[in-house]
């Protein structure tokens, strides 16, 4: 159970539910591959869509399906020291803490007050989740709706379409996309890693002027794994950058740690 909670914690996280009728395609004829110069160009527009920020703090609703049964309503408070923490609060019904996670580029930490349970693990234990392609840095930027270093190097590929642009790119066993708009803002952003059957979808909407770049208030994301699916909807009422935040996090003793 403590598990799952990690993954129900990740998907808070980024902020993200797709569901197979949502599934991108690759470059299709209608797509027009985009060479050297305007390539460069595309990607420096869409570089100007990022977020900047020292800190962030935000407060979402969310839906939460594991393995296409198990079905939670919470509400998630989320913290972001940029490159140093990742904090979430997770509450249920009448605002009773259900869940706290704290994440850092070495580890994760999650209490489960249901269970007056605890884990601590590296950070490589969410990739048996996420699939290897993903680390500290790109958690940070899918949370906000901002394209993933991954995206990047002489060897992407920029297509053309009549909805924005797909960029796309290989790193040895690990696939990702990215769909941006005309507008270069983050529509879907796609890490599959298929010799080990892992995929993360995450899907950004409802995108709302903020003192920063617009911002997607509606995120999806869908993680499928050997054994392990989990789908989320979620959505953003208040989001603020910049602000003193506190990251507090504390074990009970009575806790158990579960391995």
């Amino acid at each position: 159970m403590l598990s799952r909670w990690a993954g129900l914690c990740l998907v808070l996280v980024f902020s993200l539910s797709c569901g197979p009728k949502k599934r991108m395609v690759p470059a299709g004829d209608s797509e027009i591959r985009v060479p050297g110069a305007a390539r460069r160009a595309v990607m420096s527009r869409v570089a100007q869509q990022q977020l900047h920020y020292s800190t962030f703090s935000g407060r979402a609703k969310s839906s939460l399906t594991i393995n296409g049964k198990e079905r939670y309503d919470v509400t998630a408070n989320v913290r972001i020291v940029r490159d140093e923490a990742i904090w979430i609060s997770v509450t249920a019904l009448m605002g009773i803490e259900v869940a706290r996670v704290f994440i850092t580029p070495d580890s994760i930490r999650i209490v489960n007050r249901l269970q007056a349970a605890y884990i601590k693990k590296p950070f490589e234990y969410l990739r048996d989740f996420t699939g290897s392609g993903l680390d500290f840095p790109s958690l940070e930027r899918l949370l906000v709706g901002d394209v993933i270093d991954q995206v990047a190097g002489d060897d992407l590929e920029v297509w053309k379409g009549r909805d924005g642009y797909l960029l796309q790119r290989q790193v040895d066993d690990m696939a990702y996309t990215v769909r941006v708009d005309t507008a270069y803002r983050n529509r879907h952003t796609s890490i599959a890693e298929p010799v080990r059957d892992q995929r993360l979808e995450a899907f950004y909407s409802d995108y709302q002027a903020t003192t920063r770049n617009p911002f997607p208030h509606q995120m999806d994301i869908s993680i499928v794994a050997p054994r392990f699916t989990l789908q989320s909807e979620v959505k953003y009422s208040r989001v603020l950058y910049d602000e003193n935040v506190e990251l507090p996090f504390s074990v009970p003793s009575r806790y158990t740690e579960i391995q």
